[in-house]
C-alpha cells in the first residue's frame, strides 16, 4: 500500500479523504445528541436521519451527471465547501437554531456527501498509475474503517467534555483540511469529453444517466455484481443489523456483546484492507465471491454460536467483504473508460444500497413474525445462492468486460506460477 503514497497527488487526495471520513463519522453522533438535546425525541431523530439519507441519494443522482463533466477534484472541493457551510450553520447555535434552518443544513450536508464519494473513487485513476490502483483502493478502505472507529469515539469524548458546539467545530476543521489538500492536487483530466452538451439541465442529466446505465449494461460482470450487492445489502445485511441487538440482548450478554460484534467487524475490515492490497490473482471475481460468502458464517454464528464464535465470524466477514470491495473497485476503475467512470461509480453506489432502506423496513416486520433465528438462517442460505451468481456471466470470474482482458489476465497469472 505504501507504494501508492509515493505519488504526490494521491498522497494529498488520500490524506484529505481520511480527514473528511473522520468528520463524516463524527457528524451522525453529534446530530443525534443535538436533536435529543433539542427535545426532538426519537421521532425527530428518525426524521432528521431519513432526510439526510434521502439527501445523500439525491446527491448521488446528481453525481451521475456532474461527476464526468467537471474535474473530480473540483466536485470534491465544492462538496467540502457545502459541508463546511452546513456544519458552521449548526455549530453557531446547535440548541436554538430554527428547525427549518437545521433541516436545510442537514440536507446540504447529506447531498454533498452523496456527490463526494463517487467523485473520490473516480479521481483515483487520474492520480495513480494503473499498477497502483489496488494499493490506493486498499488505503482508502483502511482509512474509512479506521474512521469508523475514531470518528464516533472522538465525537463522544468531545461532547462529554466540551459540548456539541466544540465537536461541530472539529468537524468543520476536518472538512477544511480536506478542502486545502484538494486545492493542491494536479488532476490529470481525460482528453475524451463526457458527452455532447444538451440544451437544458434536466435533458443533459437524463442523457448522462442513460449513458451510465448503458456503460453498466454492456459489462455483464458489473451489472451482475451490482445486483448481487443490492440483494445482499437489502435482504441479508439489513435484517442482520436489525437482529443483532435483539440476539445480543436475548442470549449474548446485552449491549456489550452487540458492540463487541461490530468492533470485530471493524477490526476484520482493517485486516482485509491490509491483505487486499497484496492479492494478485487472475480470477478476482472468484476471490471476491468467496469474500462475500463469509457473511454466511456471520449470520449463522449470530443464530447459534456463543459470543466468542460470533466475534470471530464477524471479524472474518469484515475481512472478506473488504477484500471484495477492493478487488471490485479496482476492476471498475480499470475497465470503465475515464469519461464514463464518475457516473458508473455513482450508479454503483445507488444500486448497491438501493434496497437497503426497504430491507430495514421489512426486517422489523419479518423478525417480529418469524423470530431472529429463522431470519438469520434464511439470510445465510440466501448468501450462498446469491454470491456466486456473478461468476456465471461473461467476465464474472475476472471482473473484466472483454475476452482479450480475460486472456491477458490468465496469461499473466500462469506466467507468475
Amino acid at each position: 500500500m505504501l507504494a501508492a503514497l509515493s505519488h504526490r497527488d494521491f498522497a494529498l487526495l488520500w490524506s484529505g479523504q481520511s480527514l473528511s471520513a473522520i468528520g463524516n463519522r463524527m457528524f451522525p453522533i453529534i446530530v443525534a445528541l443535538v436533536v435529543l438535546d433539542r427535545r426532538g425525541g426519537a421521532a425527530g431523530l428518525g426524521l432528521v436521519l431519513a432526510v439526510q439519507g434521502i439527501a445523500l441519494l439525491v446527491g448521488t443522482v446528481v453525481a451521475t451527471s456532474v461527476g464526468d463533466r467537471w474535474r473530480r477534484s473540483r466536485v470534491m472541493m465544492a462538496t467540502d465547501g457545502v459541508r463546511i457551510v452546513g456544519v458552521i450553520i449548526i455549530a453557531f447555535a446547535p440548541a436554538t437554531l430554527p428547525w427549518p434552518v437545521f433541516i436545510g443544513a442537514i440536507v446540504g450536508i447529506g447531498a454533498a456527501e452523496g456527490m463526494f464519494q463517487p467523485a473520490y473513487r473516480a479521481a483515483l485513476p487520474r492520480v495513480l498509475p494503473r499498477s497502483h490502483l489496488q494499493a490506493g483502493n486498499a488505503l482508502t478502505s483502511l482509512s474509512q474503517y479506521i474512521a469508523i472507529v475514531i470518528g464516533p469515539s472522538l465525537a463522544g469524548v468531545v461532547i462529554a467534555t466540551h459540548g456539541a458546539g466544540i465537536a461541530l467545530w472539529i468537524d468543520v476543521a476536518t472538512f477544511a483540511a480536506s478542502l486545502a489538500t484538494l486545492s493542491l492536487i494536479r488532476e490529470h483530466a481525460s482528453t475524451e469529453k463526457a458527452g455532447a452538451a444538451e440544451a437544458g439541465l434536466l435533458r443533459r442529466g437524463a442523457r448522462d444517466f442513460t449513458e451510465g446505465v448503458q456503460a453498466i449494461r454492456v459489462r455483464p460482470w458489473l451489472a451482475a455484481s451490482i445486483c448481487m450487492s443490492t440483494l445482499v445489502m437489502g435482504f441479508v445485511m439489513a435484517p442482520a443489523i436489525v437482529a443483532a441487538p435483539i440476539v445480543a440482548e436475548e442470549r449474548l450478554g446485552g449491549p456489550q456483546a452487540y458492540g463487541a460484534a461490530f468492533t470485530a467487524l471493524g477490526v476484520g475490515s482493517i485486516l482485509g484492507a491490509l491483505l487486499g492490497s497484496r492479492i494478485r490473482t487472475g480470477r478476482p471475481g472468484v476471490v471476491g465471491a468467496l469474500g462475500v460468502m463469509t457473511i454466511f458464517g456471520a449470520m449463522m454464528s449470530l443464530a447459534f454460536l456463543p459470543l466468542p464464535g460470533v466475534v470471530l465470524c464477524w471479524a472474518i466477514a469484515g475481512m472478506g467483504l473488504t477484500i471484495f470491495e477492493i478487488l471490485w473497485m479496482t476492476a471498475i476503475q480499470q475497465d470503465v473508460p475515464d469519461h464514463l467512470l464518475g457516473r458508473v461509480l455513482a450508479l454503483d453506489w445507488l444500486g448497491s444500497d438501493g434496497l437497503t432502506p426497504l430491507g430495514f423496513a421489512l426486517a422489523g416486520v419479518v423478525v417480529g413474525a418469524l423470530g431472529t433465528r429463522d431470519v438469520l438462517v434464511a439470510g445465510a442460505l440466501l448468501v450462498l445462492v446469491i454470491a456466486p451468481l456473478p461468476l456465471l456471466v461473461r467476465g464474472g470470474t475476472t471482473f473484466s468486460s472483454t475476452e482479450a482482458d480475460d486472456a491477458a489476465r490468465s496469461a499473466k497469472a500462469e506466467a507468475a506460477l
